[in-house]
């Protein structure tokens, strides 16, 4: 019911309701436990009890070793993967049944006709095709649990781009394809990235930066090309009703990927207070807090295309078109996370630079709109919304205290300890760090501060400035 266009690994005339539950007990409990944890929340004993039965499923896969790996096992241990805490141990596992499963060979074989050019796709290409779409969509998973749960992929997606065009020009493609693979190629230009990057700033950790603003600006370019290139595609390809939410989709990616690359390479640089910052890393503090900014409005931007995967484009009750945010009743833990922390950070990162007081109370009102979107589709309990309606309390508290601030004017005998305890709920918000965004991701920016550095300074705890 839907649910392809949320886990690209699936096909629309071969994995229908009935045919699943043919052929895996496994994949069908695994698609049902999704729909029950979107329609009756965390708590549901049916969910509960579904969740139990996939445990078994999986844990006799792993025991008997006589047992060989199928399609529909490797595309229900990815499903569990993405609605998990445990995404990254399951997405390997499925990367190792489809492995075993011998999916990087199938991919060769399709690409081995494609090079033939006979124009018409038989069965079997088709079939392949499929099979093909399964090997990307758990790859991706794995680029994306990688890349922002602080680690290098531990597989090579050997693909180039070319190859990619040829896929979505191929007579078996969908619009769920076209998706799925400007993400493979969007993550492989990150996983690039942060390779070079990672490199570069463990050889030469006291450089003045020269050859990490060479990679960052050739990584913009290449994310810039990606956009064009895509969006093209997409305005060529994706038929009209589905158009404008891919499309907006995009742009969401994009400037994901461009917040996370210039805080990523200021991460591995090595240095967190913005105030002792060499000019062209508060640029990139800068271009970082504008793009999550963007991210923030894409957010909320209004679609015509349907709000779920079965709805038909038309406006709502109250005349407005559906949002991005509207699929979040169905969405992976992945993305819940990404949109919790993004906006957490364009929070922060206001703060930081200290943006004019308008500007924060407009994105405070815009973190509101997304908490109040975001209301409207969950059920039961989910952390990340929890972390949100935090984030945006502690802003909200902290907004309030600056704003206090600003309106009164400090004496100049004002001691140093009085102006420490109004800055309470600032540093309350500064400090919040989700253990999930600690322990479980590794999302580039919450380290950061801005701590200016006087002469007086330079008696304390240097630990807390560097």
């Amino acid at each position: 019911n839907g649910q392809h266009l949320l886990v690209p690994i699936f096909s629309e005339n071969v994995d229908t309701f009935e045919s699943v539950a043919s052929r895996s007990a496994f994949l069908f409990d695994a698609i049902v436990s999704i729909g029950c944890r979107a329609e009756e929340g965390f708590s549901s004993a049916t969910y509960r009890l579904l969740q139990a039965r996939l445990r078994e499923h999986l844990t006799e896969i792993l025991i008997d070793c006589s047992t060989r790996s199928t399609l529909e096992t490797v595309q229900a241990v990815a499903i569990m993967a993405g609605y998990s805490e445990n995404g990254s141990v399951l997405i390997a596992i499925a990367l190792r049944f489809a492995i075993e499963s011998g999916l990087p060979e199938t991919v060769n074989e399709l690409m081995d006709l494609l090079a033939q050019d006979s124009g018409i796709a038989s069965a079997e290409e088709e079939n392949l095709y499929r099979i093909t779409r399964i090997w990307y969509g758990v790859c991706n998973l794995e680029l994306f649990f990688s890349l922002d749960g602080g680690k290098l992929p531990g597989i090579t997606v050997d693909i180039s781009s070319r190859r990619i065009r040829a896929l979505v020009k191929h007579p078996a493609s969908t619009a769920v394809d076209i998706r799925l693979l400007s993400q493979v190629e969007l993550n492989i230009i990150r996983v690039n990235a942060y390779r070079i990057i990672a490199t570069q700033c463990a050889a030469a950790p006291l450089s003045d930066g020269k050859e990490l603003r060479t990679t960052v600006n050739d990584s913009r370019i290449e994310l810039r090309l990606w956009l064009e290139e895509w969006t093209a595609i997409i305005s060529a390809d994706t038929v009209a009703h589905q158009r404008s939410f891919a499309l907006l989709n995009l742009h969401i990616q994009y400037e994901w990927a461009w917040t996370t690359l210039h805080l990523k390479a200021l991460s591995d640089f090595g240095i967190e207070n913005i105030a002792i910052m060499a000019d062209f890393q508060r640029d990139m503090v800068r271009t970082a807090k504008e793009a999550a900014s963007r991210h923030l409005q894409l957010l909320l931007e209004a679609s015509s295309s349907p709000a779920s995967p079965t709805a038909s484009p038309v406006p709502s009750q109250d005349g407005q078109m559906s949002t991005y945010l509207t699929t979040f009743k169905w969405t992976m833990d992945y993305v819940w996370a990404k949109c919790a922390f993004s906006v957490l950070l364009v929070l922060k990162l206001a703060f930081l630079l200290r943006e004019p007081p308008a500007e924060l109370m407009r994105l405070l009102r815009d973190a509101h709109k997304v908490l109040g979107e975001l209301e409207k589709v969950t059920t039961g309990h989910i952390a990340y919304f929890s972390i949100l309606q935090t984030s945006v309390e502690k802003c909200d508290g902290a907004l309030r205290e600056y704003m206090s601030q600003q309106s009164t004017v400090p004496s100049l005998l004002e001691s140093s300890a009085s102006r420490e305890e109004g800055a309470s709920a600032e540093d309350d918000f500064q400090r919040y760090a989700p253990g999930e965004f600690v322990f479980e991701w590794d999302f580039p920016g919450l380290n950061l501060r801005n701590v200016p550095l006087g002469w007086q300074d330079l008696f304390i705890d240097l630990d807390n400035v560097l």
